[in-house]
């Protein structure tokens, strides 16, 4: 165990000198016996503090360990169906204190949360011990070359999910892009400064394993009716509905962080102190809501994953509504907007036996028409240029 508080925090610019010492400390003090002095300065030829911004833009993750406020330890990785731990490095000094064992948790955790089967690594030859006791399988022997050209033997080794998590259930499968385009220079610092400040802490099972609600007054720093939206997309909703009420606290859930980059714009641009952001899986989120908190959910234009056997893929599936609507205070609205006919069926499929969901709707105008206070969004627009027919439906939390 540590001999002080341990935490953990997303990587920011700020650590990369840090966290270059940490990584090249090391390396230096690794056994002769593994790799010798030339192995060693070869590892460590060539890297920059740059290189963990531009593994970060490039799409991986990194997690840093943090005592007193200092930064003891890292791991990058990189999501996907098979994820990929990249980089595990703790102080010298701090060897023993099984901060290794702590970050390779967090990177686990947040990996077969988001739909991975397995987890890949090429471990160093001191580190297979390390490894083989967190439950990584060793595979074949491999050549690396560094850097410097300087060839280190090293060994590939993997671990598979197991079917339930450690607490007894379920892994969830998370389906979906979660990256596009490289983000532009001003988009990452958006991502590295304002998203960090203003993004829900202790969402995931990572960050809060013992799912301890949402204290939404800290959030919002105020009382406020709160408003949900599911998969903002680009945000254009979202945006729309921060600049006509105010004095509302929305939180919205985006995955797909290009998408979450373009909101942040947007906000920085509009001066928007009404919104925060979860960039990840809804359903995390609607775990540690307190009960009856929403006022109002938004469900637009969600991924229609139309062949058969992906059904279940939908947000739609009945263990999702029961959370929304166990989020909901009664008399809050769930709105859905979808052009696919198909989506509507099971929409209403799943949500009409609910006893908590009364579907508000007396004539076609109901569902044909939008709300109010609707604005069009790129994807109802490309919809209607491919001659697809918008519906809107509004559900009541009896």
């Amino acid at each position: 165990m540590t001999d002080t508080e341990l935490t953990f925090r997303a990587y920011t610019p700020t650590d990369r000198d840090l966290l270059l010492q940490i990584h090249t400390a090391a390396i230096a003090a690794l056994p002769d016996a593994y790799y010798d002095s030339a192995d060693r300065g070869a590892w460590c030829a060539n890297r920059t503090a740059a290189q963990y911004d531009a593994a970060v833009a490039d799409g991986a993750v990194i997690i840093v360990a943090v005592e007193r406020d200092v930064p003891v330890g890292f791991v990058t990785y990189v999501p996907g169906p098979k994820g990929e731990v990249t980089m595990l490095y703790v102080q010298p000094e701090r060897h023993g204190a099984r901060i290794g064992q702590a970050l390779l948790q967090q990177a686990e955790t947040a990996l077969f949360e988001q739909g991975a089967t397995v987890i890949g690594l090429i471990a160093s030859l001191n580190a297979r011990g390390f490894y083989a006791a967190q439950g990584y399988l060793e595979g074949a022997g491999l050549s690396i070359e560094t850097d410097a050209g300087h060839a280190l033997d090293m060994v590939r080794m993997e671990k598979h999910r197991t079917a339930l998590r450690p607490d007894g259930t379920p892994w969830r499968n998370f389906y979906g892009r979660r990256h596009g385009k490289k983000l532009r220079p001003a988009q990452q610092r958006d991502m590295d400064g304002a998203l960090v400040e203003i993004q829900p802490k202790g969402i995931t099972r990572a960050d809060n394993p013992t799912r301890t609600p949402l204290d939404l007054h800290e959030l919002f720093g105020r009382e406020a009716p709160t408003w949900l939206e599911i998969g903002f997309g680009a945000g254009e909703h979202m945006f729309h509905q921060a600049g006509l009420n105010p004095d509302v606290g929305i939180i919205g859930c985006e995955p797909y962080i290009n998408g979450v980059a373009q909101f942040m714009s947007k906000m920085r641009d509009a001066g928007l102190s009404n919104v925060r952001v979860h960039p990840g899986d809804a359903r995390d989120l609607l775990e540690v809501l307190p009960e009856a908190s929403l006022d109002k959910v938004f469900l637009l234009y969600p991924d229609p994953w139309p062949k058969t056997r992906h059904h279940r893929r939908r947000f739609v599936v009945p263990e999702n509504l029961v959370a929304v609507a166990r989020a909901l205070t009664p008399g809050g609205i769930f709105r859905v907007a979808t052009d696919i006919p198909d989506y509507v069926r099971q929409t209403l499929e799943v949500t009409q036996p609910m006893p908590e969901f009364e579907w508000h709707a007396e004539a076609p105008a109901d569902w044909r028409d939008p709300w109010s206070d609707w604005t069009r969004t790129r994807y109802e627009a490309k919809a209607i240029r491919e001659d697809r027919t918008p519906h809107y439906l509004t559900f009541r939390r009896v």
